[in-house]
C-alpha cells in the first residue's frame, strides 16, 4: 500500500529521475543523413508504384454526380491532391502540369483550390487511410500519442511557440494535429487535424481509433495529457504511460493508482517505455521534411483536409517498410 506521504517524496523526485535516466540509459540518437536518403527513396518508390492502385480501389464507391459534370472523375481528384501534397506544388503550377501526370485536361488552378472541399475527394481520402492500415494487419498495438502544428504564416514556428505557451498557442496561426502511432509499424492509427486546438485534434484521433476498432494494449502520451481524465479515453486494458503533474495526488480511480504503483516499483523500465515517444517526434519530423511545414489553403474544410493529407501520406510511405 503506497501512502500519499511517500507518493509526494518520489513525485518531487520526479525530474531528477528523469535527468538520471537520460545520463545513464538513454539511448543516443546517431543521425545518418545518407540512410536516412536510401530510406526515403525506397519508401517514396513504393508509394508511387501502390499510389494509383489504391486510388483505384479506395474510388470504389456508388455516388450520384448532381449538377454540370466535373472535367476529372474521382481517381483523377484524388491523385491531383495527393500528388500536389507530396510535390509541394502551388494550386497554379499542379493546373499547369498535370499533363505531366498523364491527365490532359485543362483546368484552372481555383478548380485544383476547389478539389479541397469536395466531398467526394474527402470520402476516398479516408477510405485510403483506413486502406494502409488493413494492408498492414493492424488490429493491436502498443501505440504513442503526440501532436505538432503546421503553420500558416511563414514567420511562426509551432514547436518553440507550444514551448513557450503551452497546448493552446494564439489560435489562426497554426493548425493543430494529433497522430496515434503503431509503435511496431510507426503507423498512424488515427489522425486528425484541427484549427481549435491541438485537444481537439485529439479527440478526433481517439474517435478514428474507436471506429477502426483498434485495440490498444499501451499508450504513451506528454504532459499535456497526464491528468486523471486520461483514464475516461481509453480501455481499462491499456496500460497508460504518463509524467504525472506536479500537484497530482494518489487518490484516485483505481486504473490511476496501478500508474503511480507500476511508475514507483520500477521507475526505469516505465521510463524506458514513455520515452519511446520520441518515435512520434521522429515521425512529425519525416513529414514535415517530406511535405512541409506549412499549410497553404485558408477556408476552415480545405485547410482540414490538407492537413489530413499528410499523416495519410506518412502512412503511404511506410507501407513498404
Amino acid at each position: 500500500m503506497i501512502t500519499q506521504d511517500q507518493y509526494e517524496e518520489f513525485r518531487d523526485n520526479i525530474n531528477t529521475l528523469i535527468q538520471d535516466y537520460r545520463e545513464n540509459f538513454s539511448v543516443p540518437v546517431i543521425t545518418d543523413s545518407r540512410k536516412y536518403e536510401e530510406t526515403y527513396r525506397k519508401r517514396l518508390l513504393g508509394m508511387s508504384r501502390d499510389l494509383r492502385p489504391m486510388i483505384d480501389h479506395a474510388s470504389n464507391i456508388d455516388t450520384d454526380e448532381f449538377g454540370r459534370p466535373s472535367l476529372l472523375d474521382a481517381k483523377e481528384k484524388a491523385f491531383i491532391i495527393l500528388t500536389k501534397e507530396i510535390m509541394g506544388l502551388s494550386n497554379r503550377r499542379m493546373a499547369y502540369e498535370l499533363p505531366l501526370f498523364g491527365i490532359e485536361k485543362g483546368i484552372s488552378y481555383k478548380t485544383v483550390e476547389r478539389l479541397y472541399s469536395d466531398p467526394l475527394v474527402i470520402m476516398i481520402l479516408n477510405n485510403l487511410f483506413v486502406e494502409t492500415l488493413r494492408k498492414k494487419s493492424i488490429g493491436k498495438c502498443d501505440a504513442i500519442g503526440d501532436g505538432t502544428g503546421y503553420s500558416l504564416t511563414v514567420t511562426k514556428h509551432y514547436r518553440s511557440l507550444r514551448e513557450k505557451h503551452g497546448e493552446s498557442v494564439k489560435k489562426g496561426q497554426f493548425v493543430y494535429s494529433f497522430a496515434l502511432m503503431d509503435l511496431s509499424t510507426r503507423m498512424y492509427i488515427g489522425y486528425a487535424v484541427s484549427l481549435k486546438s491541438e485537444k481537439d485534434a485529439y479527440g478526433k484521433a481517439l474517435e478514428m481509433l474507436a471506429k477502426l476498432q483498434i485495440e490498444l494494449d499501451s499508450i504513451r502520451l506528454d504532459k499535456y495529457y497526464s491528468g486523471q481524465s486520461i483514464l475516461d479515453d481509453f480501455s481499462e486494458n491499456t496500460r497508460i504511460f504518463i509524467i504525472p503533474k506536479k500537484n497530482s495526488r494518489i487518490r484516485g480511480k483505481k486504473g490511476w493508482r496501478e500508474i503511480i504503483r507500476r511508475f514507483m516499483n520500477d521507475p526505469i523500465n516505465y521510463l524506458r517505455e514513455y520515452f519511446k515517444r520520441s518515435n512520434s517526434e521522429a515521425g512529425f519530423s519525416a513529414d514535415k521534411r517530406t511535405t512541409g511545414h506549412m499549410i497553404f489553403q485558408r477556408r476552415k474544410d480545405r485547410v482540414e483536409t490538407s492537413g489530413f493529407c499528410k499523416g495519410l501520406l506518412h502512412n503511404m510511405m511506410l507501407m513498404n517498410g
